[in-house]
């Protein structure tokens, strides 16, 4: 299995690498939509969309009626409305979107950037109707097809989306302030930070979804890092992994070639793909998105449950001993020597 680096997405599953603002771009409106997986590319019910726009840009309420969605701000500010309810988000922020949400967006900054995540769904599709192939990386001050009603009619019925009259908001637009994860599937909001910690050695595994409020699809996170040592080499039988660098630099071994992520890069690996990486700057943070979702046992055993959203001066103990002794319970497979940084061990024996 070679790793790709492409500009143009396959249609064969395999591990691929896009730098950022590379993939498929369409143009819809003054909006730019950065297509960087497809449930072609992935062969799973995975996609994945960076939309980046200017102030006033938006898109009206719809719902899916199978696909489940999620967002995660990178840059400005974005006004999602979710059932009625109206939140303003700012970088880091996460929104989470069931199947059978009627939600929206409106953007209110110059500079907007979020990536769309949706699972069980053929979304990504979409924008090839509504928009234009588009050649650059950053939005055109002006449109030449500007986004109105038309521009949403008649698309063909595979697409999981219906359009909707907007609901009755109810208040202001609530910036969004701290936020916990249901233990059942229904919209909610997180703001940057917030989530379930997992301390793990010198690095914070930071949960923004749970099996019971992604249904099991999908397990979301953000891990937050210092410059450091690799972790050991593995493969997993069933679960696809997704990296996507937000700050810093990450280098990642797929399949055995090395790439280095900056920010706004983008890594597909899937499964039985064998993997590893390292992250190079002092401060590195990078989300990743699983299908299925049953891969976060695995954090939680290797992990302990930690206040913060960053990590603490000294590493704490990288407890890899509980995974050894319970990795019948998950989807890894080991392909080296267990990663235990020297400067983490524990001595499990006192």
């Amino acid at each position: 299995m070679s790793l790709q680096i492409v500009g143009k997405l396959s249609n064969v599953k395999k591990p691929y690498f896009i730098r950022n603002g590379e993939g498929e771009r369409y143009l819809f409106g003054t909006q730019v939509a950065s297509i960087v997986a497809t449930t072609a590319s992935t062969g799973d019910k995975m996609e994945i969309v960076q939309i980046s726009g200017g102030k006033g840009d938006y898109f009206p309420a719809h719902v899916h009626e199978k696909a489940h969605e999620g967002i995660v701000v990178l840059d400005g500010r974005l006004e999602v409305e979710l059932n009625g309810q109206v939140h303003l988000l700012t970088a880091g922020d996460y929104v989470h979107i069931p199947a059978g949400t009627v939600h929206a967006y409106w953007l209110q900054s110059h500079r907007t950037r979020f990536w769309s995540f949706t699972m069980n769904g053929n979304l990504a599709k979409l924008y090839s109707l509504i928009g234009v192939p588009f050649d650059r990386f950053e939005r055109p001050p002006v449109s030449q097809n500007p986004l109105v009603a038309e521009s949403f009619s008649d698309l063909p019925d595979d697409i999981d989306i219906k359009f909707v009259p907007r609901q009755q908001t109810n208040g202001l637009p609530q910036l969004v302030k701290g936020g916990t994860i249901p233990d059942l599937v229904q919209p909610y909001v997180l703001e940057a930070g917030e989530g379930i910690h997992l301390l793990s050695g010198d690095t914070v595994h930071s949960l923004l979804t749970t099996k019971e409020a992604a249904d099991g699809q999908f397990l979301a996170l953000v891990s937050e890092g210092p410059k450091g040592l690799p972790i050991g080499e593995h493969a997993h039988e069933y679960t696809n992994e997704t990296f996507m660098c937000l700050q810093g630099q990450m280098t990642l071994w797929v399949d055995g070639e090395e790439l280095h992520l900056l920010p706004g890069d983008f890594a597909y690996v899937p499964a039985k793909t064998p993997h590893r990486f390292r992250c190079d700057a002092h401060y590195t943070k990078f989300l990743g998105v699983l299908t299925p979702g049953q891969f976060e046992d695995f954090f939680r055993i290797l992990g302990d449950p930690y206040e913060y959203p960053i990590f603490p001066s000294e590493p704490a103990a990288y407890r890899f001993d509980r995974v050894i002794q319970r990795i019948e319970e998950m989807d890894l497979i080991l392909l080296g020597k267990p990663p235990v940084p020297p400067a983490a061990v524990e001595e499990v024996n006192h």
